[in-house]
């Protein structure tokens, strides 16, 4: 349980976090939303709105360039508002929902109910995302055939399997250990994509895949609470997630990617299927033979001792949607590489800042295994571009 300055510290973070959240809401709302030129009263467009219309700018970047009567000069001109609060929103969602879920894991029982947390985490991100093609001007909806939302359930399938590895993996260790595992995506990615789908890999990203996996080994061996279900889970949440990326890339080819309208939708459809594909884990793992035991902490709020079961948990699903449709936004506005590096930082910031709110160890090897492994990360994301492969002469 926590101390009461732990706990004290989390209700601040709480409040913080619901700032958080209207932020968010209203930046991927924005992006999404189609936004009308200013008109007068008499029924006139405004010079300032004519000219943010003709600038290209995003529906949220209008909003913000209309707000001071016109487009902004100097400075703020040449920065990129909506690519800069999508890095924030995206490393603080994903931050917030690390505290949001080991929060309500804690509250409930730790691992116990780990499946029927990661289905309600899920069904509020599937409300959400229908909300937005339900409500007026928000988003549009994707205009797919069967044959293409069945297309899309290979995807669906992964996401859920890596989400429940995630979600056991956090709540049944440490936040921060879990962390360095999922810190090894690059390595898993890489042998899935070479073994299954016959991806070529660079000479210079396999050396990198050395320090990843060593450090893991390093963070690994000095984890104060180590437990094998807890490397197992996230282990096998990289995997998912490898597959996962494997797959999307074959849905995304074709019309499927103008059929479905963006990033943000095929994300919305894989939280869908992945609500609907995590159910059946409930009763897999047995979970549903406690569900009496699970609806009792809910009508409490949590364990004996324990409160904010309710709140954290489905704050935790709205994060978790919200920070990775943010993250897609951003992969839209950079590229793949910058976007490697952008994680591999938030990894790290998601380390020590879930170490230090939940009093997690952080020995000395364990931070230099950490270290090791997320700089092997951030060189794997680029060793191509640092090492160019010399093309083949004929």
């Amino acid at each position: 349980a926590c101390t009461p300055p732990q706990l004290g510290q989390l209700q601040v973070s709480s409040r913080m976090s619901m700032r958080f959240v209207a932020l968010a809401l209203l930046a991927t709302t924005a992006h999404g939303a189609s936004a009308p030129a200013l008109r007068l009263r008499g029924g006139t467009t405004t010079k300032s709105s004519a000219v943010v219309a003709e600038s290209g700018l995003t529906p949220a970047s209008r909003c913000l360039s209309t707000r001071g009567g016109g487009v902004p000069s100097g400075v703020m001109s040449k920065v990129d508002v909506p690519l800069l609060s999508y890095f924030a929103f995206w490393y603080l969602g994903n931050y917030y929902y690390n505290i949001f879920n080991k929060t309500a894991a804690k509250a409930g029982g730790g691992s116990e109910y780990a499946m029927i947390m990661a289905w309600i985490q899920m069904a509020v991100g599937a409300v959400y995302a229908l909300a937005l093609w339900i409500l007026p001007e928000a988003r549009k909806a994707p205009a797919i055939t069967f044959t293409q939302v069945m297309k899309l359930a290979p995807v669906g399938f992964f996401t859920a399997a890596a989400h429940a590895g995630a979600v056991f993996s956090l709540s049944a260790g440490a936040v921060s250990f879990a962390q360095v595992i999922k810190a090894a995506e690059p390595a898993f990615a890489a042998a899935i994509g070479y073994a299954v789908y016959g991806s070529s890999v660079s000479r210079a990203k396999l050396l990198m895949l050395v320090p990843v996996i060593g450090g893991i080994c390093i963070a690994s061996a000095s984890e104060l609470d180590f437990t094998w279900a807890c490397l197992a889970a996230a282990g096998g949440a990289n995997v998912a997630a490898a597959f996962r990326g494997q797959e999307n890339k074959k849905a995304m080819a074709g019309d499927m990617k103008a059929a479905i309208g963006g990033g943000a939708n095929a994300y919305a459809i894989g939280t869908l299927w992945s609500t609907l594909l995590l159910i059946p884990t409930v009763f897999i793992t047995g979970e549903w033979q406690k569900m009496d035991a699970f609806l009792k902490v809910w009508e409490d709020d949590g364990l004996p001792g324990h409160t904010g079961f309710r709140f954290n948990l489905i704050m935790s699903g709205l994060t978790f949607y919200l920070y990775n449709e943010v993250s897609t936004l951003a992969l839209g506005k950079i590229s793949g590489v910058t976007h490697s590096v952008a994680n591999t930082a938030k990894r790290a910031i998601i380390i020590v800042g879930c170490a230090i709110a939940f009093g997690e160890s952080m020995s000395p090897s364990k931070m230099a295994g950490c270290s090791i492994a997320i700089g092997g990360t951030f060189l794997y994301a680029v060793a191509d571009d640092i090492l160019p492969q010399k093309k083949k002469t004929a």
